[in-house]
């Protein structure tokens, strides 16, 4: 039986946020969201909803009270500030945090030095470092790319005007993981607390390549003519890092270092061979599954 029973959410209003509440109150913990403001209805009426001001430990530590676990699901702007969630939740006795650093090579030592890494790096040494000395625990859920970006958003594919480009040829191979089941494995984690104390656990739904999902939708659709264009990952982490170097912090910036190396393969350890989808509940995708989701996108 876990000893994690009441848990709170921070930043539950982003991409992974809602379906971490979701998944929590599904499996019947109770939940409280941790928000700079109200708003009626933008959750389920058993979850509680609580004000605070993220830049105060006092104010979180007092909405932290009773909690047994934090979650954090913050953007990519606020990872750094996670170290006062950190001590709020140890001020307040919380017993597990969990860092919003979801995805599939953030815990790669190669990226440690990098942008939009280093942030999550940071926060990662800060509480394992107050873990060594028993004044919480801690777990990093690494669960690939979000399988949901992967077919609705024009990063690996334009589906809707049939235009692909191919980083390194095509084969890179990437772990994926839906934005539910991310939710679920968060489920898996504190329900299997002891298991994953102070552990990165990793899950993944099904490893991808471009040229697999490619060939899927050309069997499928051999009428389409798809645009095929190709770039190097190397070539465009390059001009990100020089971009950051020069000032550019811009989003089209920053997005090309989250790209060119969560799209590498194998070279920052994209793809998990070895997972905890079982401890955690989650089932991996068939390839029919996989030819489903490529469907549904072709239309």
């Amino acid at each position: 039986m876990s000893e994690i029973k009441s848990v709170a959410v921070a930043g539950a209003s982003g991409n992974v946020g809602p379906h971490v509440v979701k998944a929590l109150a599904d499996a019947q913990f109770q939940v409280t969201v941790l928000t700079r403001s109200k708003k009626p209805g933008a959750y389920d009426p058993s979850v509680k909803v609580i004000e605070v001001d993220y830049a105060s430990v006092e104010s979180l530590a007092a909405a932290l009270q009773g909690i047994d676990a934090l979650v954090s699901t913050v953007s990519g702007t606020a990872t750094e500030g996670q170290t006062i969630l950190i001590d709020a939740a140890i001020a307040a006795g919380v017993k597990r945090f969990i860092p919003s650093e979801y995805g599939n090579c953030t815990t790669n030592p190669k990226l440690e030095a990098f942008p939009v890494y280093s942030s999550m790096a940071k926060v990662r040494q800060y509480v394992q470092e107050k873990a060594e000395a028993g004044k919480i625990t801690w777990t990093v859920l690494a669960c690939g790319g979000f399988l949901d970006f992967l077919f609705a958003k024009p990063i690996l594919f334009n589906f809707a005007n049939h235009k692909v480009t191919l980083y390194d040829g095509g084969d890179n191979r990437m772990s994926s993981t839906s934005l539910p089941n991310v939710g679920k494995a968060i489920v898996g984690i504190l329900k299997n607390s002891a298991a994953t104390k102070n552990k990165i656990v990793r899950t993944s739904e099904i490893i991808v390549t471009q040229n697999k999902i490619l060939r899927i939708a050309q069997g499928l659709r051999p009428d389409i003519k798809w645009e095929i264009s190709t770039a190097q990952t190397s070539a465009i982490l390059k001009e990100g890092l020089d971009g950051v170097s020069a000032g550019d912090f811009s989003m089209p910036t920053i997005m090309k270092i989250i790209v060119s190396t969560a799209l590498a393969g194998d070279v920052y350890g994209c793809a998990y061979d070895e997972t905890d989808n079982e401890l955690l509940g989650i089932k991996e995708l068939t390839e029919e599954d996989l030819k489903r989701l490529v469907a549904e996108r072709l239309g």
